[in-house]
């Protein structure tokens, strides 16, 4: 896959513990970085997953609860100022 150049801006610490974990100073930092974003992607894509599965079982097997839930969840939001995407119905086919 095609590699792109990107700018970050990390806290010294930060750049510090990467440098360490990485190899030292000239360690392959950029390495280091895209396997730490590569793994927290992964995490997040089976976590959404695991949530549209329960979102679709909750929705067939208690669909005016699940209907219920999701009018406290969007009424909990306009409360505070959020913003609920169209599509932010786990569970519902798209």
């Amino acid at each position: 896959m095609a590699k792109q150049k990107v700018t970050i801006t990390l806290d010294e610490d930060t750049v510090a513990a990467v440098d360490k974990l990485a190899g030292g100073p000239g360690g392959n930092r950029s390495a280091f970085i895209e396997a730490a974003v590569t793994e927290r992607l992964q995490r997040t894509e089976r976590a959404l997953r695991a949530v549209d599965w329960l979102a679709a079982r909750a929705r067939q097997d208690h669909p005016g609860e699940w209907e219920a839930a999701l009018e406290a969840v969007a009424s909990a939001d306009a409360r505070r100022g959020f913003e609920t995407a169209p599509s932010a119905d786990p569970g519902q086919a798209a």
